[in-house]
């Protein structure tokens, strides 16, 4: 099982039917990260038939010189095994930057694999890429590179331009994380002091073909975000970059070679990165091989196979955390009083990643967090159960990756001295559920597309 404490949490339930429930929301979240698998997903998506690559999207990529393989990010072991096993005919080298901790997971015979820094970038970052960008020059006409690209890509894989030393690029990092800005924002920057992202690894691997096999692990799946887009077109310049530094003030704290950097762009001394319609792009293919939607839908199969009528609402959902749980929970409630347009037995699921605001000392991740939210409102259901995991098995700085909570939660808390909104107040929602035992814990899954939120009401 994926679910490592599976019996445990149901163990928990003070009743059959609740049982049932958890057991319906808890089998969801193994099959939405079972079909996030990263082996099984490039597996699906890639083929070789008569001397050609087939890409489940219906392109031929033709074989008449040598194959590379590349990539970085959290999942990017298994994906480097699943191009392999599918390949095993064929001559393949190459490198890709994994996690560190993870290196001696996987054998990868001609691959090298070199663990680098996440969530900000270290030395092993700089080697692995120094690695991936001499590979990628050095294939040429005839030749297919296919990098493998998921979430984490853009701390795991990166070699900055000019001066820009590895403690500058992790202050920067740091200073951007740390200041509210988006992603999209904050990739702006990171694309424009880099010689990877931004497209410009595609730009590199010319005029070889490309092949780009992604896992989605940004809302909406847009190429040019996960890992910061590496082989994708960039829509941002150099002045969106400097705009996002003012925007949020940090013109005083960022390193003065990032800075130098975006001023040398900003003047035509360095050329931009390859924007959408740039010819680097003609032999580039990026396709998306597991995302949140997917895995929203595996996650539906199942519940629906046991009798249940499923609302799925889709792999977009952001916000507060505890905001959207108590929504979550109120449509529940809504649901188990017969005040919804799907009567029980019914099933809710989401996708999506939300933030948390940190004003407290506690310890959490904004899975457990959002399930905190639900409790109130959840409280004195039978039958009904919501639970948040993140796929990549990691919530926060914890060892849990979600929790879960039905209508009995409260007055457990209450039993045991605990009131839900102090330790919301704290942002310390793994204590919370630690205490209760309804910690989801699956250890590190090696894949990440985003969150998934699955609520039952039998």
């Amino acid at each position: 099982m994926m679910i490592k404490n599976f019996g445990e949490l149901l163990s928990n339930a003070p009743s059959e039917v609740d049982r049932k429930a958890r057991w319906l929301a808890l089998s969801a979240v193994e099959a939405a990260i079972r079909e996030a698998d990263p082996e099984e997903a490039v597996t699906s998506a890639l083929s070789l038939s008569s001397g050609s690559i087939e890409l489940r999207s219906g392109q031929t990529i033709p074989l008449s010189g040598r194959v590379f393989v590349v990539g970085a990010g959290k999942a990017t072991g298994l994906m480097c095994k699943g191009v392999l096993r599918v390949l095993s005919d064929l001559p393949v080298e190459g490198a890709v930057n994994v996690p560190r901790g993870t290196e001696g997971l996987f054998d990868l015979n001609s691959v090298e694999i070199t663990p680098a820094g996440h969530p900000l970038p270290d030395r092993g970052t700089l080697e692995g890429t120094r690695k991936i960008v001499e590979i990628a020059e050095r294939s040429g006409e005839g030749d297919v590179l296919i990098a493998l690209i998921s979430g984490g890509g853009s701390a795991l894989m990166e070699l900055p331009e000019g001066n820009i030393s590895l403690n500058d690029l992790r202050k920067m990092n740091d200073l951007l994380i740390k200041s509210g800005a988006k992603i999209q924002e904050i990739n702006s920057v990171r694309k424009h002091v880099s010689r990877v992202k931004g497209g410009r690894l595609a730009a590199l691997a010319q005029p070889a073909s490309v092949v780009s096999l992604i896992i989605s692990d940004v809302i909406g799946d847009p190429l040019d975000s996960i890992a910061s887009g590496p082989t994708a077109p960039d829509p941002t310049t150099y002045e969106d970059a400097w705009e996002v530094i003012q925007k949020y003030g940090l013109g005083d704290d960022m390193p003065e070679s990032i800075l130098e950097v975006l001023k040398r762009g900003m003047r035509g001394d360095l050329p931009e990165t390859p924007k959408p319609g740039d010819p680097v792009f003609e032999n580039v293919v990026n396709l998306i091989v597991a995302s949140n939607w997917d895995s929203l839908r595996a996650a539906e199969a199942v519940l629906s196979r046991n009798g249940v009528r499923v609302v799925n609402l889709g792999p977009l959902v952001e916000g507060e955390a505890r905001h959207v749980g108590v929504v979550l929970a109120s449509i529940l409630r809504a649901a188990s009083e017969g005040r919804f347009s799907t009567p029980p037995p019914v099933a809710l699921l989401a996708g999506g990643e939300t933030t948390v605001r940190v004003t407290g000392s506690g310890i959490g991740g904004r899975n457990q967090e959002l399930v905190l939210g639900a409790v109130k409102k959840l409280a004195g259901l039978r039958g009904v159960v919501l639970t948040s995991v993140g796929t990549d098995g990691v919530d926060g700085v914890t060892e849990a990756a979600g929790a879960l909570a039905d209508g009995s939660t409260l007055d457990r808390a209450y039993s045991m001295g605990m009131d839900p909104d102090f330790y919301l107040e704290n942002n310390d929602s793994n204590t919370f559920f630690g205490r209760l035992g309804d910690l989801v814990v699956t250890g590190p899954t090696l894949t990440n597309v985003m969150d998934v939120m699955v609520g039952v009401a039998l």
